[in-house]
């Protein structure tokens, strides 16, 4: 008797825990992570992904449904940069990443603007999630293209379904779907 006592207890409080260290760690900062969508290639040749510029009118992502503000662990303009940088090269593309100074060359060199990255939580366990950036595609330092794209996604972030990372994640897949075909026709444009 006294075992199954103890055991009940046991479970009771880990429960208790898990709870509380649930609801503790449960912070307004939201950790940007990415994984591979589906190859929209083909895509050849080799090029240049230059770091996005961050031109969000905010820096944060939004709010919760207590008004208090939701921020990003993770830089956003690296987070959508490097998230290029993977899709080209899952289709198909030579590309190189740069941070600092690129010099103008025949490669042709990928950059843009993080224009919105927003996550708002829209229910008790509902979250929008929005990504807009702008493409430019430059070659020996001329601007080829430029466009802008735009992707929304909206969906429950609970434990064991998914988070609200996984909602920014599945936007960000949705523009890079529009994103890399686009690009990968042009790259040998205007050679």
């Amino acid at each position: 008797m006294t075992t199954l006592r103890t055991q009940a207890v046991l479970a009771g409080t880990c429960l208790l825990f898990l709870f509380l260290v649930g609801g503790c760690t449960s912070s307004n900062a939201v950790k940007l992570t990415y994984a591979l969508g589906e190859t929209a290639g083909p895509c050849v040749g080799e090029v240049v992904v230059f770091k996005f510029q961050d031109k969000r009118p905010e820096s944060r992502l939004g709010r919760n449904r207590d008004g208090q503000p939701v921020t990003a662990l993770s830089d956003v303009a690296d987070w959508v940069g490097w998230a290029l940088f993977d899709e080209l090269k899952a289709a198909g593309c030579d590309p190189r990443y740069r941070t600092s100074t690129v010099t103008p060359g025949s490669l042709p060199l990928i950059t843009g603007e993080v224009l919105l990255a927003e996550l708002n939580q829209t229910g008790a366990t509902t979250w929008e999630g929005k990504v807009s950036v702008r493409i430019i595609l430059e070659r020996d330092g001329a601007v080829i293209h430029s466009e802008k794209f735009t992707s929304q996604v909206e969906d429950v972030a609970v434990p064991g379904y998914g988070s609200e990372s996984d909602i920014m994640a599945e936007a960000l897949r949705g523009l890079m779907a529009e994103v890399v075909p686009s690009v990968a026709s042009r790259l040998g444009a205007s050679k």
